[in-house]
């Protein structure tokens, strides 16, 4: 329960930097960049670039989500949805295949997350969000992460706007993370 309030608390925070730097509208019939919600590839830190190397095993969950929100945990990867996000019931199945990358794809592809929803009881929404832990990745804990969204070769097409979390203190085991706000369902995986 405290690592969810932590999750909400982090998710509602990014929300508010991101209604500040957003302000378009996804398009009602496609996905993708024109999305504005996924910046375009731009390299990454020092000499690091591309996705992150890192294993991950098998695994694989579906589950119904409604108007009132809920998490999904596959793997080293959570998916957050605010309540009223989605205007009906949807059945969402995430896999996170047998890799030397960490990534997950998510059904039904394409499915959108306004990026204004609006959440009654808060007044505030932050729509869909992806969690992902890189702590056993031997990513060293002064380096930043973040999450792209890639298409079935693993090729970069753009990468959330969202934050990284690393723990850095000495006697950590270096909780490490990256989140992103998803515009729409696809494939997203750790990367520079």
């Amino acid at each position: 329960m405290p690592v969810r309030r932590s999750l909400i608390r982090c998710a509602l925070l990014a929300a508010a930097a991101l209604a500040v730097a957003t302000c378009s509208e996804p398009t009602p019939t496609g996905v993708g960049l024109s999305a504005g919600r996924v910046k375009p590839p731009s390299g990454g830190t020092g000499n690091n670039k591309g996705l992150v190397t890192c294993t991950q095993t098998y695994d694989s969950v579906t589950k119904v989500i409604g108007p009132r929100g809920d998490t999904l945990k596959v793997g080293n990867h959570i998916l957050w949805i605010d309540s009223l996000v989605l205007a009906d019931t949807v059945r969402i199945t995430a896999v996170a295949p047998a890799d030397t990358v960490r990534w997950v794809r998510f059904e039904p592809s394409g499915l959108l997350f306004p990026p204004n929803a609006t959440d009654l009881a808060n007044g505030l929404s932050t729509g869909a969000i992806l969690f992902t832990s890189y702590k056993d990745c031997g990513v060293p804990s002064g380096d930043t992460l973040r999450i792209a969204q890639v298409d079935d070769s693993k090729t970069i097409l753009g990468y959330l706007q969202g934050w990284s979390k690393v723990k850095k203190n000495s006697w950590s085991q270096a909780q490490q993370w990256a989140a992103g706000q998803l515009p729409h369902f696809s494939d997203y995986a750790i990367a520079w």
